[in-house]
């Protein structure tokens, strides 16, 4: 814990190690964390706190980058250019050398270090006590959690990463939870007492998710079949199969045939293999004419998807929070998934979408031909949809996060921060 007091945060480092908020989200590391390390650095210099993001170089002549009125993202070598991620815990030293050298080289100073992923919290727990400051850090997913609902054939995590990640939410000062479910997770798993935990709800970018604006519609070329959507990435614990399923059983009730887009790449060590797996799959059902795999886009691009949609599908083993769902709510669209972590925090079963609790394509297709073929339901789904988003706003999340980190600069037990 700090020894240093102060009035106000005016500067915070954060620490994405692995994953860089410049990468677009949706394929190799890039996901939910990054839009949430970059959306909440926007929104806190909003507030006029100014953000270091440090995370790993990937080219020689990668240099700080400024993304917007005091918020940087500044690249720091680490270990091989191409290392892949489950190699990444044998640099975490020379890397928070590397963000000690830079500070240092610049003489900046920083009230509080916010770490991001068990990676990530490793380096924030060196940086946190060489600089006396209090140490934030939020996991976004958790290791204990995806082997507990690992998919079938999927690779346990190993054991340094639980190990790694026990020592980290061990040493954090607070952890800050995305969900309930999470800080329960963080409780009955990890045994993180209730009193170092804070939940906080992500945000959604309102000006960039909305119900107006232009639709891919024409452009996906899907005539009048019902489109079923999903944004994310490609790898084993996100599921898609249930989806593929679902869409070779649509079309008998709901009167209309679906057409399953896929947006994302492949991700992890078995992405690859989890692509072509799933193209087989495709083909096996007959279905080529019937799905289609968009590979990544801009999040930019993402609206446009999103309005093209009848509904977004989201059928993950595990899911911290759901991010697609809370976009795709914004653009008013319904989500029909699975009923896994944080989801029901978005989706409201039965009113803005179905949260199904089997794995069965048959119950899961079940849920979408009710939605496709009653067209009361899909606008009534769809109000209730931007309802639901209009509750989840970054700069809701930077006021609750700013708070948290001024009281952890101002007293000595962090139990008296989460209150």
């Amino acid at each position: 814990m700090t020894d240093r007091r102060i009035e106000a945060i005016s500067r915070v480092a954060v620490i994405a190690y692995h994953s860089s908020p410049l990468a677009e989200p949706g394929a190799g590391d890039s996901g939910g964390m990054s839009v949430y390390v970059r959306e909440l650095a926007s929104a806190l210099a909003a507030r006029g706190v100014e953000t270091d993001i440090f995370t790993r170089a990937h080219d020689v002549t990668d240099a700080p980058v400024a993304i917007g009125p005091g918020v940087r993202v500044v690249p720091i070598a680490a270990g091989p250019l191409d290392a892949v991620k489950d190699a990444l815990p044998s640099f975490v030293d020379e890397f928070a050398r590397g963000v000690v050298s830079f500070a240092s080289s610049e003489r900046r100073t920083y009230d509080v270090v916010h770490s991001h992923y068990w990676q990530s919290g490793i380096v924030g727990r060196r940086l946190s006590v060489r600089w006396r400051v209090p140490l934030v850090h939020s996991s976004h997913t958790l290791g204990k959690v995806k082997n507990r609902y690992l998919a079938p054939g999927d690779t346990p995590e190993p054991l340094h990463r639980l190990v790694g990640e026990s020592e980290v939410i061990s040493a954090a000062d607070v952890m800050v939870a995305s969900t309930e479910e999470e800080r329960d997770e963080l409780i009955g798993l990890y045994g993180t007492p209730i009193q170092r935990i804070k939940t906080i709800y992500p945000g959604v970018d309102h000006d960039l998710f909305g119900p107006e604006g232009p639709s891919a519609r024409a452009e996906l070329g899907v005539g009048d079949a019902a489109v079923l959507l999903y944004v994310g990435r490609i790898q084993p614990l996100k599921g898609i199969e249930l989806a593929i399923r679902a869409t070779s059983l649509i079309g008998s009730e709901s009167g209309r045939e679906a057409h399953l887009v896929v947006v994302g790449g492949a991700s992890g060590a078995r992405g690859e293999a989890e692509v072509a797996r799933l193209q087989a799959l495709t083909s096996e059902l007959g279905l080529d004419r019937r799905v289609t795999f968009l590979g990544p886009r801009r999040r930019t691009e993402l609206p446009q998807l999103y309005r093209a949609a009848d509904a977004v599908v989201v059928c993950s083993h595990s899911e911290s929070f759901g991010f697609a769902a809370l976009e795709a709510h914004a653009c008013g669209v319904p989500v029909v998934g699975t009923a896994v972590g944080g989801l029901s925090h978005v989706v409201r079963d039965g009113a803005s979408g179905f949260l199904v609790d089997t794995r069965d394509p048959i119950e899961f297709a079940a849920r979408l031909n009710t939605l496709l073929g009653d067209d009361d339901l899909q606008k009534s789904f769809a109000v209730q949809a931007k309802a639901s988003a209009a509750r989840f706003d970054w700069g809701h999340t930077a006021d609750a996060v700013l708070d948290l980190y001024e009281c952890l600069a101002r007293v000595d037990e962090p139990e008296a921060c989460t209150c």
